[in-house]
């Protein structure tokens, strides 16, 4: 299903893929001024003998767009009241679901999805930043599976964002070994039904935050255990770490929001659980014993699993491999590739095999994480806040494809040097000899302290040897204000892409690249700031030869240029489309070109100097700065993209907008909007307009000329008044009204001189008054001014012959106020009417 969904100020693009968040089948599928944002969300459907958390029956998709200051944007097209997208059949094909919208370059925007089964009902998500559970229900209810992410991203231009939903909830298992089943059912006991009470329950989740809020009891009523089920489930667990999961009898089933009072990501535990199992005849079994500070926690499932139906009392408490770790007997095994788990993420490396997924839950990691051996695999986080001090691959002729995403690297926690590059025992945030490594959705902090000054770095290959790297979508900060950091040092046989990533360090230049023969290094839709130059080519001390860096369509912070030569060694440089940052909402691109995309913008490039400042897509009222000034204000080229409010100033009689007092300025491409209250305009501006749309009535006050443009009106109203301009011209223009369009008046004794040539009028009906499609009315007051009208080439359709004033027989002119001959000189197609 495709969809298309507008912003009323930017213009979203996005297709959204999320899967279910099984963590043991979580594998994502690879799925001017504004840009394309892809969203890929996809909607896998877990083990294909598995019912219970598969999370195909999320179809219901629930999703909004915020500001950089996560204020929600209502806008959007098809949005509800809520300022909501709403898709209650979404996933319809049982894979993907592509949605388009299309934003601003240079903003920042959160988007919160919500996923979930529709038939269910305890969900309140009217407000994505305070979703409500209900909990009144029975257990065992699958439906109540649901899935959240926030995405929160800088646009730098048209790019793919791989969004993955994962559960906001725990969910909380009982099962019993199929020898204690047999033998309840050998006494005469088979369970049916069960239910359950669970204290301390979270009642809502901000989405955007992912906190929880509000404490509740929870008890779920009697409902059919899975195990009878009409298609039986078994709880699949690894509990003897065998690397084989073992059936267990599968008793109880539940999910609850995990009160964890931090992050809302954290352990909780509960101190009081109490289930009843009700058999098909015979008494109630309850199974409360021992159940104290049982380990919840946000996308882990919590197994209790022993002898419970007959004899003594027995069980273990494990989380499942589906969800992102899990605690045997109070130990932490947090990293797992299929469901098999280590306690380290070396241990995972270590064992990985061809293709295969390491993940890893939410905690710091003081590992170095050394890959050799020619392996090939994907180190990801399987969840947020997932910190690794460092990655060091060394190839020793054997190079391996690592891809990483979703992982902080912080060179802060290493605890001594380990790579040796520009010098002995240096910590990076990843240090590489040789390989292919790809960065995606990842963070870099880099300490900035003596050997911790540099986030990636690599080192000096054979030619035969030659190395791959990829960044997208990463960000580079240096500690305290980012002063000591910088973001790369790369040296050596490398090609490389970095794309679509922000970079925040300060230390002199943001990344260094020396390579050799035939390499290329592209550069891309990156935000700088803070640093002298993004890219330092070439080293004296390091030297490379005869290599490509491609440096386009970045955004430079203020002070930020795009590259240095630090050392000639015949470097071909291509640069094309980059912008830099002069001040807030203001860029300028290679060109000179000032881009503003906010009012504060228009007043900083008026401040820099500027005399033409494009505007990208947005509404505007004009600043004051703008006053006494000369100036073109150019569109996108699509004329309502760019929308420029004409705002009344002060509490006077008159509605003049006064921005462009005594100014002098040239309009392209851009709309005009007025609220057609009477002398609204720009006060003494001379301007001409051209491929402009006028919305609502307009009038001038200084001479001006329209080129190509288009007046829009409704009621009883005028397109144009040409109170206070001497000389007007309207060449190819169209005028849509209501049967008023454009007014010839003059409040003085001056001459005004109006052309009107190759235009077309165009009365919609409806008003009582007669009027034709040019109106001269003459001055009151005892003022008389000379008007000369010249008409050439002009279409009417539609008004009326006006039946005030001297009848002209015509409906392309009427003469309301009798103004005599030697004052009105009127010539239509090259003949004198009047």
């Amino acid at each position: 299903m495709n969809k298309k969904l507008f912003l009323g100020m930017f213009a979203a693009a996005g297709m959204l893929l999320a899967t279910s968040c099984s963590n043991d089948e979580l594998d994502v599928v690879q799925s001017g001024n504004e840009a394309q944002v892809t969203f890929s969300l996809a909607a896998e459907g877990g083990i294909a003998t598995r019912a219970i958390s598969d999370g195909t029956g999320a179809k219901k998709l629930v999703y909004a767009v915020y500001n950089a200051n996560g204020e929600l944007i209502k806008t959007i097209a098809n949005a509800d009241v809520n300022g909501q997208i709403v898709d209650n059949s979404a996933f319809d094909n049982g894979l993907t679901e592509n949605v388009t919208i299309t934003l601003a370059k240079g903003q920042q925007y959160t988007v919160a999805f919500w996923a979930q089964d529709p038939k269910c009902t305890a969900y309140t998500t009217t407000d994505l930043e305070n979703v409500e559970v209900d909990y009144a229900g029975l257990n065992n209810d699958e439906t109540r599976d649901a899935f959240f992410k926030a995405e929160t991203f800088t646009v730098t231009g048209n790019t793919e964002i791989n969004v993955v939903l994962k559960r906001p909830f725990a969910q909380i298992n009982v099962g019993v070994y199929q020898t204690d089943w047999n033998a309840a059912v050998a006494s005469g006991i088979e369970i049916e039904k069960s239910k359950v009470t669970i204290e301390k329950a979270a009642t809502s989740i901000n989405l955007l935050t992912g906190e929880v809020e509000g404490e509740e009891t929870v008890e779920y009523g009697f409902a059919t255990i899975p195990t009878q089920f009409t298609t039986p489930e078994t709880l699949d667990v690894d509990l003897d770490k065998d690397g084989t999961k073992e059936k267990y009898v599968y008793l109880s089933m539940s999910y609850i929001l995990a009160n964890d009072a931090t992050t809302g990501y954290a352990k909780a535990t509960l101190e009081d659980l109490d289930f009843t199992f009700a058999p098909k005849s015979g008494n109630n079994i309850n199974f409360s014993e021992g159940l104290n500070a049982v380990p919840v926690q946000r996308n882990w499932r919590t197994n209790i699993i022993g002898k419970i139906l007959t004899g003594d009392v027995t069980f273990n408490i494990t989380i499942d491999p589906i969800y992102d770790g899990e605690y045997n007997n109070g130990k932490a095994q947090p990293v797992n590739i299929n469901g098999v788990y280590y306690a380290t993420i070396q241990d995972a490396v270590n064992n990985v095999k061809d293709g295969e997924v390491i993940k890893v839950a939410t905690g710091t990691y003081t590992e170095v994480v050394k890959v050799t051996g020619g392996k090939n695999f994907t180190l990801e986080a399987a969840g947020p806040n997932v910190v690794i001090a460092a990655l060091d691959h060394q190839s020793n002729g054997t190079p391996s494809t690592v891809k990483v995403k979703g992982i902080t690297f912080d060179n802060s926690v290493t605890t001594a040097g380990w790579f040796t590059g520009t010098a002995q025992n240096i910590a990076p945030c990843v240090g590489a000899w040789g390989g292919n490594l790809t960065f995606e959705d990842c963070a870099f902090i880099v300490a900035g302290t003596s050997g911790k000054e540099t986030g990636v770095m690599t080192w000096w290959t054979t030619e035969n040897n030659v190395m791959s790297l990829s960044f997208n979508n990463c960000t580079f900060e240096g500690k305290d204000d980012h002063a000591n950091a910088r973001a790369m040092q790369i040296y050596g046989y490398v090609n490389m892409e970095v794309n679509n990533c922000s970079f925040n360090t300060k230390k002199d230049y943001t990344l260094k690249y020396v390579a050799q023969n035939g390499n290329i290094a592209t550069f891309s839709n990156n935000i700088v700031n803070n640093s002298e130059n993004f890219v330092e080519l070439g080293s004296s001390a390091y030297p490379g030869t005869n290599y490509t860096a491609n440096i386009n369509n970045n955004t430079l912070g203020n002070g930020v240029n795009t590259h240095i030569i630090a050392n000639n060694e015949n470097q071909t440089v291509n640069v094309d489309g980059n912008v830099s940052v002069i001040a807030e909402g203001v860029v300028k691109d290679a060109n000179g070109n000032y881009i503003a995309s906010s009012n504060e913008g228009i007043t900083n490039a008026i401040s820099d100097g500027a005399t033409t400042i494009n505007l990208t897509q947005g509404n505007y009222v004009i600043p004051s700065s703008a006053k006494g000034k000369t100036l073109t204000i150019i569109g996108t080229g699509t004329p309502e993209d760019v929308k420029v409010a004409v705002t009344k100033v002060g509490t006077g009689g008159e509605n003049c907008d006064y921005a462009f007092d005594g100014s002098t300025v040239t309009f392209e491409s851009i709309t005009i909007t007025t609220n057609s209250s009477t002398y609204i305009g720009y006060a003494r501006c001379n301007g001409t307009y051209k491929n402009c749309v006028i919305n609502g009535t307009y009038t001038l006050y200084g001479d001006s000329k329209f080129e190509n443009c288009a007046f829009n009106v409704s009621s009883d109203v005028y397109n144009i008044w040409t109170w206070g301009a001497k000389n007007i011209e309207f060449d190819r223009c169209t005028f849509n009204s209501d049967g008023k369009a454009l007014l010839l008046y003059q409040e003085g004794t001056n001459t005004v001189n109006l052309t009107v040539k190759s235009c077309i009028f165009n009365d919609n009906g409806g008003l009582t008054s007669k009027k034709a499609a040019i109106e001269i009315g003459d001055a009151p007051y005892g003022a008389t001014p000379t008007y000369n009208v010249t008409v050439s080439g002009t279409t009417v359709n539609g008004y009326e012959i006006n039946n005030e004033g001297i009848n002209t027989g015509t409906t392309l002119w009427g003469n309301k106020n009798s103004m005599p001959a030697e004052r009105l000189n009127v010539t239509v197609d090259g003949v004198i009417v009047y």
